[in-house]
Formats: structure tokens, sequence, C-alpha cells
């Protein structure tokens, strides 16, 4: 095995860019790199190299993802990936190690990322903390049940008016879920106005839909065309990336739009949060073909920061024993004491009412399972009867988790 270094990055961070894209097998580009680099937080960088050659990535933005109740500090972790040639090494393994120490020492309760393969992540105590919802529908079989007339009015506006009017809807339906990190001017500049040719898979310009009720945003969609022809008409897709609104009306409002677009035959999206009106109200929900899939996966860095700082329902007391190979420090007995909502938690020697792993403690953190649902599952073990239901009925939550953004 070649003596591989694990170390902080130092250098161009381009040249790291570049070196983040071979696992992935994408061709570097310059723009790219250019939008992306403000982004990107060169002290929280590192490079495995053997010699002077880098051969694994793994960085990490610092966040701040909504939890039921608030926010709480998160490591966005990102780039991640070990070339082709030495892959098997144990270097992805070593690179967890240290980039989730580094996390504990910084303080934050939380890291977070977007797996390309799901069963890479959950051995380092990473759970499934939120999921997307895609769907494909024709636009002849998209009617609603009922009628709905909007209240407002649409707009197709410029990249500089959207950079105005967008965040304050996005903040506005982010403090209503947990699961969506908050987005600074870089992030939307650099990832969600960024449209270049070469992402657009032939399809149009991204098109920038606000929704207006009484001259406010109340919504906003971001859409392109994927125009196509032959000799019956047009057949083209309309794809959806995002479409917020700040409320029920408008949601249905801005759906109602992106379902009736003129030349179109088929609308898609992808990462819809799961309790999505679109099956409630559509005359043929299976005519949507939905789907869900894993998308945020969330790791409790220091668990009884974590409980703490979340907001819970009602008023219980249970003890936890939690499991935690990756991150001893969170291992054994913790006592979960919830008043009114608010929690505090303490190392006991008590025996445990229920005793799960660290990472499926993460995919309940959200509201996004039920602990009973596990338990089903065979991965977490009621020790005291109805353990596992008294901790749903603390977690439950008014929307389901959401992700918004892969990053």
């Amino acid at each position: 095995m070649p003596v591989i270094r694990i170390e902080p990055y130092s250098g161009d961070v381009r040249q790291f860019l570049e070196a983040v894209e071979i696992p992935f097998g994408w061709t570097p580009n310059p723009a790219d790199a250019d939008a992306f680099a403000p982004l990107v937080e060169p002290e929280r960088l590192m490079a495995a190299r053997d010699g002077d050659r880098i051969v694994a990535t793994a960085g990490a933005f610092s966040m701040q993802l909504s939890v039921p109740g608030g926010e709480l500090p998160m490591a966005g972790v990102t780039m991640v990936g070990v070339h082709p040639t030495h892959r098997r090494h144990g270097i992805l393994r070593d690179m967890m190690r240290r980039q989730l120490d580094e996390v504990h020492d910084r303080g934050e309760p939380l890291a977070g990322l977007w797996a390309s393969e799901g069963a890479i992540y959950q051995r380092f105590g990473y759970g499934w903390g939120t999921r997307g919802a895609s769907f494909e529908i024709e636009r002849r079989r998209s009617a609603y049940r009922t009628a709905h007339e909007p209240r407002g009015t649409y707009r197709l506006i410029s990249v500089e008016e959207a950079a105005t009017a967008f965040p304050p809807v996005f903040d506005a339906d982010r403090a209503t879920r947990a699961g969506s990190f908050a987005r600074s001017a870089d992030w939307w500049r650099g990832e969600f106005f960024y449209d270049p040719e070469h992402h657009r898979r032939g399809g149009s310009a991204a098109q920038w839909l606000l929704y207006e009720v009484d001259g406010q945003p109340a919504g906003y969609a971001r859409y392109r065309l994927h125009p196509e022809w032959d000799t019956k008409g047009p057949k083209s897709i309309l794809e959806v990336t995002e479409a917020i609104g700040v409320n029920p009306e408008a949601n249905l409002s801005l759906w109602r739009f992106l379902l009736d677009v003129d030349l179109v035959s088929t609308i898609r999206g992808r990462n819809l949060p799961v309790d999505h009106p679109l099956p409630l109200i559509l005359a043929e929900p299976r005519r949507l073909g939905w789907t869900v899939n894993d998308a945020l996966w969330l790791r409790l860095v220091d668990v009884a920061a974590a409980l703490r700082a979340r907001r819970w329902q009602g008023s219980d007391e249970l003890v936890i024993e939690v499991a935690d190979r990756f991150c001893d420090w969170n291992a054994g007995r913790w006592r979960l004491t919830v008043d009114d909502g608010q929690a505090t938690c303490s190392r006991t020697e008590d025996a445990a009412d229920l005793a799960l792993d660290a990472s499926d403690l993460a995919a309940v953190y959200l509201g996004g399972w039920r602990m009973t649902a596990l338990g089903h599952a065979g991965r977490a073990t009621e020790l005291s009867a109805g353990a596992a239901r008294r901790l749903d009925a603390l977690l439950v939550v008014d929307a389901a988790p959401w992700c918004p953004w892969v990053f």
C-alpha cells in the first residue's frame, strides 16, 4: 500500500476542485470553478496525497440547518471522493475520522451530506434524515380534483429581480420545516442562479417565475423547458428545479401555472417534500408516478447538544442507550427529559428504555421517521413497553423535514 498523507489542503482552490471531479467522472470546467470557489471555505478542506499527487478530497461548508423549533450549526460535508487508483485502502475512513473529530472540536452538533451511495456513510454514523419525492406527469392528466383560482399574478422575471424577490420567500418557508439550510448571497449566486449552458442538458435557460399577491412576493419557481416537436405537434418537457410558496394558496397557484404551460406535454420534478400537496390535489394522483428517495443524511456529532436544542412536543422522560462506534463520546445512556417542549439531556447509569445506533437516532431527529418504524425494521430495541411510541409523541413535527438543494 502506498504511504498516504491526509492533511489540510493549502494551495489553489481550483486545483482542489479539479481533483474533486475525478472520482465522479466529471470534466473540469473553469467557469464552474469560478462560480463555486466563493462558496469554498479553504480552512475546511483536506486532501490525501500520494507523494505530491492529490488522490482523495473532503470538505465542509459551515451551515445553519433548520431543526424543529429553530436552527443549529451543521458541517455540510461535501467534495468527498477517492480517486479510482486508490480505492479500498481505508483512505475514506481516515478522512471521515479526521473530519468528524474536527467538526466536534469546532462545536458543531450536526454534520450532513448528500450521499452518492447511502451504504457508504451509514458506517460513519449518518442516518437517513430527509426524503425527497420525484414525479413525472402528462399535462393532459394534471387536472386538479377541484378548480383553483389563483389570488395573485405571475411574472417571468430577470435573474437580478429574482435575486431580491426569491430569498425572503425561501426564508419564510424554511422557518416552517426542518432540514433546510440557510443560503448566503454567494450561495444564491453561485448555486441557485448559476445556469451555464453545459448544465442544461439540451434544455432552455432557467426561467424565473414570481407569484405575487397584492404586489408582494408569495412564491417562486425555477424551471426550464426541453423543447421537442414531431409531426403530431409539441412534445416538450417542463422540468421544475424548485418551487416554493409562503402558504398553501401560493403553492396551489404555483403548481397550477407549472402544470399548464402551453406547448408542454410532460412535467417532471424531483426532490419535493414527501408531504407535498400534489398527490392530494390532483384528480388522478396515480399519474404522477410519485417516487420517494433518500436526500439529506444527518449525523449527530454531539448527541446531548443536538437533543437539547431541538423543540419537542409535550412532556416525558426517557433513557436512551446510544451505540456509536465512530464517535465514542456519544456512546452510552442518556436521560432525555422534556418539559413542555424544552429538553435537558445528561448521562445516566439508569436502565434504558430504548437502545439504538447513533445513525438511527439521527434518522428520527428531524421528525422524518418514526421510532416505531425503526423498531419494526429491527433498527431499535424497546427495553420498556411503549417507549418507542412515547418517543414518537415527543418527536412529532407539523411538516416533513426537507432539504431542497444538493450540496
